[in-house]
């Protein structure tokens, strides 16, 4: 059972849903209170907009509303299916959910994040959205238990699964059904909706681990986001692998936190990265002792200066190779300037030091274009 103030978490949701996304309650809100209507009365071009609102709702890093419009348009008998479903949902139940994974975003590849937003803005009394975080709570996962006095289990992975992936692991039907039952159960043992349960569970996640990330109005990350102290400085002269694991595992952690980005988002980051590694270089270079060496630092700031400002920034990814090369002595592309070895005896951080972030982003997004290689 709940061990905690469910009508207290409940109170605080409003806060919680904004304090990542500024003005997502009052959206939630709009979408709840047009859903019922919608999908009694609504023409399936009214539905597609739903949809669209639903997705951004869910993942608003993520979701290019235009995008997920282009893709919807070219299942219109698909869209009429999964409209005509919903209208059923009470006596179709979870069989619902079927009919909307028919649809592009919404489940053909398995995943049932979009998919149960849907469901809760249509009947929130039986459906809650099914999230990384809400699931570490049901399963007591570390620095989130507390919330039951008996966690529940899931077959298809652990609590330490979870929490290295958090929102980058997909969860299917059988999960989704587990995760909501476990809600249903609850729900009914205290009179409440299962959406409120459902809050209350995102609150309470929220209050053991706030985010860390900042609000995306103000975007994910600024073109100097990276910042060493100079406690970390002195650190990574002392310990230059473990410090640096530990300031890029901080940044791994942030992205898996958001999941998937949006490709202006991916763009973005990869931007934070190049620009701080080309600070560095030029920090660098600055020092009185590397004065001789100025000129060929100089041509990997410049190069690194053209990535971050090319019209063809989609590419950083797939270029990646490219600027590292430039650094390195064994590579036909080197400048001329042994910068990795100087610079990690120096304190300073480098390309190579970034490879677990390069290997996140290459499983996740199409190196060409910076899209999501398996949307939901």
């Amino acid at each position: 059972m709940i061990t905690v103030d469910i009508e207290h978490l409940i109170k605080d949701a409003p806060a919680a849903v904004d304090s990542f996304s500024p003005g997502h309650w009052h959206l939630m809100e709009n979408l709840e209170s047009r859903a019922r209507e919608l999908i009694q009365k609504g023409s399936p071009s009214d539905f597609l907009g739903f949809l669209c609102d639903t997705a951004f709702l869910k993942q608003p890093h993520r979701i290019d509303r235009a995008e997920v419009r282009a893709d919807l348009k070219r299942y219109p008998a698909e869209l009429e299916k999964a409209l005509e479903a919903l209208r059923h949902v009470r006596q179709l139940d979870y069989r619902a959910m079927d009919a909307l994974a028919l649809l592009p975003w919404f489940g053909r590849s398995g995943g049932r994040a979009f998919n149960s937003a849907v469901l809760r803005l249509v009947r929130p009394e039986a459906f809650a959205i099914i999230d990384w975080r809400n699931v570490a709570v049901l399963i007591g996962a570390e620095g989130f238990s507390g919330f039951l006095d008996s966690p529940i289990q899931f077959s298809e992975f652990s609590a330490a699964d979870l929490l290295e992936k958090t929102g980058t692991l997909k969860f299917n039907q059988m999960v989704y059904q587990h995760y909501n039952d476990t809600l249903r159960s609850l729900g009914a043992s205290y009179g409440k909706k299962v959406a409120e349960i459902d809050l209350a569970i995102w609150t309470y996640s929220i209050q053991k681990r706030p985010f860390f990330v900042p609000p995306l109005d103000q975007q994910i990350s600024s073109a100097r986001s990276f910042v060493v102290t100079p406690q970390e400085r002195e650190a990574l002269r002392k310990d230059h692998k473990s410090v640096a694991n530990r300031i890029v595992e901080k940044r791994l952690d942030r992205l898996r936190e958001l999941g998937t980005l949006r490709r202006e988002l991916v763009i973005s980051e990869l931007c934070s990265l190049f620009a701080f590694v080309r600070d560095e270089c030029e920090a660098f270079g600055q020092q009185g002792k590397r004065a001789r060496l100025r000129p060929q630092i100089q041509k990997i700031v410049s190069a690194l200066d053209r990535a971050i400002n090319s019209e063809d920034r989609d590419r950083l990814l797939s270029q990646w190779d490219r600027w590292q090369n430039m650094v390195d002595t064994t590579s036909s592309e080197w400048r001329g300037i042994s910068l990795p070895a100087t610079m990690i005896l120096d304190g300073y951080l480098v390309f190579e030091d970034f490879e677990p972030v390069r290997k996140f982003f290459e499983s996740f997004y199409d190196p060409g274009s910076l899209r999501p290689m398996r949307p939901e």
